[in-house]
């Protein structure tokens, strides 16, 4: 037997003769609906491969000797940005002390306006006493060791007040201060008090424990603690307050399908001696796109107290007694979470699904239309036999 011929035994769709074919009309309304189903169907399939999903993933952080960037854009509208500082300090000991870089300081008028940018510094170089003789070495009153004594200089009043927070000494509005008063410091604190302030920008920290807060006056550490001078807020004439407005505040690159929670947070005090304090859980996180680098930026929850400094019973709460002492200021206490997501988009079905799919329909909807047109071919020839009776 040719090999042609022995092909034709494996043949497993035997064909008929065109004469043994009878096409009807039913037949023909059959095969078009079929055939519409189909092309429904296959674009149904289509439509459910193109599709993404996005299929989150929980796992263990194991990266170490990160950075992280914090995202703030926060409003003081009672607190002038001269007695305004910001600070981060995290459990590995590492401290940031009225932190400048990356930061922008925007003075506010009373009604929220912006003050112009050539009003910003306290101490313009135009300041200085160029008609001061080269040799003359300022003052710094007990503020330097005796060793060091006619070696270091105190020639502006940034001298002076650096001086002071070094040995730990609470400076005030620099009245009686040589060269404060040259410079008009302590007028110019006046003219800015009833001044609020907006501080934006971001801060690179360790990913670990630590928090970053607002609080006033210049800040110094002991090796046993975290002070600030408050001398000139607890002696201004203008009753500051923490009043605050939290514009926007994240932990790392922005992505639109990450919320942040504080964002849009007001809160409203009248007391001048009152904290604010956040706790705030950051989780790792990561997405990873379709035809797409990946980004890894971070989430949060966050609770809330608020308590006066004064301490006593709690006015909302009278069970509840808060203790006394503290620095006034919006404080953030960042804790890192061991655990990360991954958000991974993934198309809900492979191609090979796609194409078992797309089989699946036509032999489907085919063998069900044959069933149809069978039945209704069989219902025609019994109608016309009893016609013919």
């Amino acid at each position: 037997m040719p090999p042609r011929r022995r092909l034709t035994t494996f043949d497993a769709f035997t064909k008929t003769v065109e004469d043994a074919r009878v096409r009807t009309t039913s037949g023909g309304v059959v095969t078009i609906v079929a055939a519409v189903v189909i092309m429904l169907l296959i674009l149904s399939e289509w439509s459910d491969y193109r599709r993404i999903v996005n299929r989150p993933e929980l796992i263990v952080d194991k990266t170490r000797g990160e950075r992280m960037n914090i995202n703030l854009n926060i409003t003081f509208p009672t607190v002038p940005c001269e007695i305004l500082t910001l600070d981060v300090m995290d459990v590995s000991g590492e401290q940031q002390t009225e932190i400048t870089h990356g930061i922008a300081k925007t003075r506010l008028s009373q009604d929220g306006s912006v003050i112009s940018t050539e009003s910003l510094d306290l101490h313009p170089s135009g300041d200085n006493a160029h008609h001061l003789d080269a040799s003359y070495c300022g003052p710094c009153y007990g503020a330097i060791p005796k060793e060091e004594e006619g070696k270091r200089c105190c020639n502006s009043c940034d001298d002076v007040r650096n001086a002071y927070q070094e040995v730990g000494w609470a400076f005030g509005d620099g009245h009686g201060v040589e060269q404060c008063e040259r410079e008009r410091y302590p007028e110019k604190l006046k003219e800015m008090a009833h001044e609020g302030c907006n501080i934006a920008g971001t801060l690179s920290v360790n990913k670990v424990v630590g928090n970053f807060h607002f609080a006033p006056g210049k800040s110094y550490s002991t090796p046993n603690m975290h002070l600030h001078d408050l001398n000139i807020f607890e002696n201004s004439e203008v009753p500051h307050t923490f009043t605050h407005h939290i514009h926007h505040l994240s932990f790392g690159p922005h992505h639109h399908t990450v919320h942040n929670p504080l964002d849009g947070t007001v809160k409203k005090t009248n007391e001048r001696h009152f904290n604010y304090m956040y706790f705030i859980k950051v989780v790792s996180t990561r997405f990873e796109r379709i035809g797409e680098s990946a980004l890894d930026t971070n989430q949060y929850s966050v609770t809330s107290h608020e308590r006066a400094i004064r301490g006593g019973r709690d006015e909302d709460h009278p069970n509840t007694m808060h203790a006394r002492g503290g620095i006034p200021g919006v404080f953030f206490s960042y804790d890192i979470s061991p655990m990360k997501v991954i958000n991974r988009e993934e198309r809900s079905k492979s191609f090979g699904s796609f194409l078992i799919g797309v089989c699946a329909v036509v032999g489907g909807v085919l063998a069900v239309a044959a069933v149809i047109d069978r039945g209704v071919w069989e219902a025609d020839k019994a109608l016309s036999r009893k016609k013919a009776v």
